[in-house]
């Protein structure tokens, strides 16, 4: 299945309002991928100018957000040192995260110089990670197609919070679906509506995934129909029985 395929069905079936973003961790440019002429704020910026334009970003156009490029597994150079730990510095004063918790900031550990950004539907290159911003409810179908949230005897979705990005690292990392819920600056500089959450679904799970979505998607509205139904009949019962 192509880019485009992918795409049309992520869009169709979890009736998403804004186009699934892919992501490929590369050791260059891939031809005819321009690379990106604005600076932005936050590497998760960068995933509002991909819902639109095909670019490539290399390590230094995330370095003015440190935590971004450390996410995105870019060594930051000395001179951004102190930026860095001021900006941690003023999360841990706020008690915004935990000095334990720095430890365990996850970086994608994939050896590359640079990432391809781009809508999926256009992306030129297979997709290491696709970023979907859906509804709760979208997000529920999307994780019952990827498995991640099957019964079992332990929780295979994981749900991160801040920062955003460390759920981009952590999928590419451990090839699993996962969620976050949006940090502060995921839904300032990539404008997610605070409805919405960010479902990061691997590469390697994408047609899986983009396969079980029509049946799944079927099965809960008809489910849908059958609550409503029953929701209904008690409502009707009761106001009969109140008369």
């Amino acid at each position: 299945m192509d880019n485009a395929a992918r795409a049309h069905t992520l869009v169709d079936q979890l009736r998403l309002d804004r186009p699934p973003v892919g992501l490929a961790f590369v050791d260059r440019a891939p031809d005819a991928v321009p690379p990106i002429e604005t600076a932005v704020p936050a590497a998760c910026a960068f995933w509002r100018v991909a819902e639109t334009t095909v670019f490539y970003a290399d390590a230094s156009r995330h370095y003015d957000c440190p935590v971004g490029a450390m996410t995105m597994g870019f060594e930051l150079p000395e001179e951004h040192g102190p930026a860095t730990q001021a900006l941690l510095g003023t999360m841990l004063e706020l008690e915004y995260l935990g000095q334990e918790e720095l430890a365990h900031l996850p970086g994608v550990r994939r050896p590359h110089r640079g990432i391809v950004y781009g809508p999926l539907a256009l992306l030129p290159v297979e997709p290491d990670v696709v970023l979907v911003i859906a509804t709760p409810n979208r997000a529920m179908i999307l994780g019952e197609a990827s498995e991640a949230v099957a019964m079992r005897q332990a929780p295979a979705l994981p749900a991160m919070g801040r920062p955003a990005c460390a759920a981009v690292a952590w999928a590419t990392n451990e090839g699993q679906p996962t969620l976050s819920l949006g940090c502060i600056g995921a839904r300032t500089y990539a404008e997610v509506p605070d409805e919405r959450a960010l479902v990061v679904v691997p590469g390697t799970a994408l047609d899986r995934v983009v396969d079980r979505l029509s049946s799944l998607t079927r099965a809960n509205d008809t489910l849908e129909q059958y609550h409503r139904r029953k929701k209904a009949r008690y409502e009707d019962e009761a106001a009969g029985g109140a008369a």
